[in-house]
């Protein structure tokens, strides 16, 4: 007769498994691939081109490409992946509430754009943009939805600013393990160094248009990054501003390439 198996424990033990963590690395190099994506169609955007320059519209280019659906299939996995492990951390006595808070918000995250790229494998895309500005719709015809847009503004313009603060002063080098080799840790820094605070320029912008369509009552004005993006560029200098932003997404999806390798996972 078998032996029951406690539930607890082998939840424990697959949290543990070092297999599921070098797997859920992916997560971090779908990542990266959405953002180069985004950090291209940026570029064609400040160049005068037309593009949608946000999640929706990087995974529809992917689809484009041959061997598109393959590769969304990979990213959906890795995304879901990494979204999954993150959540599984949270089974773990040892982990700190500030921990468990981190992996939480990053299993959520990461789960949501698994989905998102499972849907453009299989033919069912959403547009990222046009759920923004339907979800704003619905929110600013009561007082208290147009407080949750001003605080979701808000808290992306924290985000913005917590972006900038890391990438400034490093302090994503806490995340990783050291490389042995010079020429990957200085990638890693200076892709870091440049990659979190455009990321953070993105979500800024993306806040403040949150925002300013809330107290102008124009669900059309919140329309996601891809609006942020093209609201930069109709600024003075606003396509030289973008361009330094798409440079910043291509720098920061080569540090989530190189995260898949180095993060401590912990």
């Amino acid at each position: 007769m078998n032996a029951s198996v406690d539930p607890a424990a082998a939840a424990h033990q697959a949290a543990r498994h070092p297999w599921f963590e070098r797997l859920a690395r992916l997560g971090y190099i779908a990542n990266g691939i959405l953002h180069a994506t985004m950090g291209v169609l940026a570029a064609v955007l400040a160049t005068g081109g037309h593009a949608q320059a946000d999640q929706s519209g990087a995974m529809r280019a992917l689809s484009a490409q041959p061997f598109g659906v393959v590769l969304l299939w990979i990213c959906a996995i890795g995304a879901l992946l990494l979204g999954l492990w993150s959540l599984a951390q949270l089974l773990l006595p040892e982990k700190e509430a500030k921990d468990r808070l981190k992996f939480a918000g990053t299993g959520v995250v990461f789960l949501a754009v698994g989905f998102a790229f499972g849907r453009f494998a299989v033919g069912n895309p959403s547009d990222s943009g046009q759920s923004a500005t339907s979800l704003s719709g619905v929110l600013m015809k009561s007082l208290a939805g147009r407080a949750a847009l001003i605080i979701l503004g808000l808290v992306l313009l924290g985000m913005a600013g917590y972006y900038i603060y890391k990438g400034v002063s490093r302090k994503f080098l806490d995340d990783l393990h050291r490389s042995s080799s010079s020429e990957i840790s200085s990638a890693i820094r200076y892709s870091g160094m440049i990659g979190y605070p455009a990321k953070g320029l993105v979500l800024g912008a993306l806040g403040l248009l949150f925002i300013v369509a809330t107290i102008q009552g124009d669900p059309e004005e919140a329309s996601g990054i891809d609006g942020a993006l093209k609201a930069i560029r109709d600024q003075a200098y606003g396509s030289v501003l973008l361009v330094a932003i798409a440079a910043g997404l291509l720098s920061y999806a080569l540090y989530l390439v190189l995260r898949a390798r180095y993060d401590r996972m912990d």
